[in-house]
């Protein structure tokens, strides 16, 4: 997997003004849904940049602090890094970044070791963007789809662009990328984008819902719409990609916005995997307008179903990785994620 720093494509801002918003902004979205195309037009702002990989800890670190308290002592904060050493995210790092020192994101934090402090820390200080830069920073974490109240409590100024792909085509990836069932991936997606959907309406002034096939049909439109969801200038730069921003399924090293990758599920699902993934998430898809063609009512899925098909999905996901992990760190992979993203 390829990553590289999503910083934009200039010095953050020449005037900034005492009360210019720096975020945090947080892109969520079920896995497969466009989160990475979001990133890719937005870090063209020069205002926006972007962790390059997923936190996926700021459930960990509340969980941190509500046991441990702030780690405002150097020994405290000591501990806090050692426990994030096993993060997922030190996976994916960029190289160019060099070795992470723990001492100098404690300096980011500028003496604030709340939650929010510690993150908001560790934020800038992967990003070299100071407070008062005029840089907005953004984390690109999907999981967070799960931990939105999380992100409104501990950010009272943080903003949530949430973005939402047809059930059906996001089967369809999630089968392609990693041999997900589909009847598990439906569930969840019925399941969790009800949850975020209910949550964005309630604060709309902080939530923003973004869909994945809009923005591929009318990008400039659904750009100058976030643009002024954020209170940024729109710019003609924020509907083309740079770079590839995609490593699977059919956009793939394609530096270009791949207008028709949708409703791909009519070609790739047949008409009884279709009813099956449309009644697993039937209600969710009425209350997000995406018209079901083959199923009429909302049909659950029994616990110890879901529990199989998780233990299914995970086996699949640690053998796929057993290549160029080997087994031990495939193993250590997925558990970790498990632990800081829950």
């Amino acid at each position: 997997m390829t990553l590289e720093r999503y910083s934009g494509h200039a010095d953050p801002v020449a005037e900034t003004t005492v009360d210019e918003w720096e975020g945090p902004l947080f892109i969520v979205g079920m896995p497969r849904s466009g989160t990475k195309l979001l990133r890719g037009l937005l870090t063209k702002h020069p205002r926006i940049r972007s962790l390059a990989a997923e936190t996926d800890f700021l459930p960990f670190i509340d969980q941190w602090v509500a046991q441990h308290g702030e780690p405002a002592t150097t020994a405290a904060f000591e501990q806090l890094a050692n426990a994030m050493s096993g993060a997922n995210y030190f996976n994916f790092r960029p190289e160019v970044r060099g070795p992470f020192r723990w001492q100098e994101w404690r300096d980011a934090c500028n003496g604030r070791f709340d939650v929010s402090g510690l993150f908001e820390g560790f934020a800038r200080y992967e990003l070299d963007a100071e407070r008062g830069s005029g840089v907005i920073w953004v984390d690109k974490s999907p999981a967070y789809i799960r931990h939105i109240p999380l992100i409104l409590r501990h950010f009272p100024g943080g903003r949530i662009l949430h973005i939402v792909r047809d059930v059906r085509d996001h089967c369809v990836s999630m089968r392609n990328a990693w041999g997900k069932d589909i009847r598990r991936a439906a569930w969840r997606w019925g399941q969790e984008v009800m949850v975020a959907h209910r949550q964005c309406l309630i604060v709309p002034e902080r939530c923003l819902e973004v869909r994945f096939e809009q923005l591929l049909q009318n990008t400039e439109t659904q750009m100058r719409r976030i643009c002024q969801f954020l209170d940024l200038p729109f710019s003609a730069d924020l509907t083309q990609l740079s770079q590839s921003v995609e490593q699977r399924g059919y956009a793939a090293g394609r530096t270009e916005i791949m207008h028709d990758n949708y409703r791909k599920f009519e070609t790739r699902l047949t008409p009884p995997e279709i009813e099956s993934i449309e009644s697993l998430a039937w209600n969710c898809m009425r209350a997000m307008d995406y018209t079901p063609i083959r199923a009429r009512q909302q049909r659950t899925m029994p616990a110890l179903t879901q529990y199989v098909l998780k233990l299914k999905d995970g086996a699949h996901l640690v053998a796929s990785g057993m290549s160029h992990r080997g087994v031990a760190a495939a193993l250590r992979f997925h558990v970790t994620h498990h632990r800081m993203a829950r």
